[in-house]
């Protein structure tokens, strides 16, 4: 097996995203064209495949052929964890959709995460979406607090007194996983119109 997809394979896995500057963290006291190069043999040989810029993986042989990443797990690798713990979270229309307040299946993914610095950018879309939407969260994600902010977004977006029992209770378990406290915390991160809202969710039972 080719020396570096070895590396990779041993220190991260199989069939499991890997970003270029991690796999060049394997290769200290070398140039980084030097470690390109080690990379692009890999690739060639067919011993690790470029999903795309910058994200690698050593792949698996199935009765199917060669593996093939799961696409989420690439932002997941990208946007939302690190070996530290969460970096981001999904929001917007997927995370409403996901967490149950809307049935709308969305073709845009909104990435809330930590390695973003503009206030909002598209990336270059993959695995089915029609775009991909970066943001910089309202403030920096952490493993204490990404559930609280999970639920300050929407609750940002959408009239929580406009919403129906389904909806309600969808953001009842956002907000239990939460937990007020953090919430409050946060919501100083948040606009004005946030805290005003904090007044339909208590007229509504939503914290427990």
């Amino acid at each position: 097996m080719n020396e570096l997809a070895n590396m990779v394979k041993g220190r991260f896995g199989a069939n499991e995203p890997v970003l270029a500057e991690d796999i060049l963290a394997l290769l200290p006291g070398i140039s980084r064209q030097t470690a390109y190069k080690k990379i692009e043999a890999a690739v060639d040989s067919g011993e690790l495949v470029r999903y795309g810029r910058g994200v690698y993986y050593v792949p698996e042989q199935t009765r199917f052929g060669t593996s093939a990443l799961p696409a989420m797990s690439v932002v997941r690798c990208k946007w939302l964890q690190d070996e530290d713990g969460a970096i981001g979270y999904i929001t917007g229309a997927t995370l409403a959709n996901e967490a149950g307040l809307t049935e709308q299946v969305p073709a845009v993914l909104e990435v809330a995460t930590n390695r973003e610095t503009t206030r909002v950018r598209d990336a270059a879309p993959f695995g089915g979406w029609r775009k991909i939407r970066l943001r910089r969260p309202c403030a920096t994600v952490t493993d204490d607090n990404v559930d609280a902010l999970r639920f300050l977004d929407p609750v940002t977006q959408e009239p929580v007194d406009q919403m129906d029992g389904r909806a309600l209770e969808s953001l009842r378990e956002l907000a239990d996983r939460a937990g007020r406290a953090k919430v409050y915390e946060l919501a100083a991160c948040y606009p004005a119109k946030t805290s005003k809202r904090f007044i339909e969710c208590e007229a509504r039972d939503v914290f427990a």
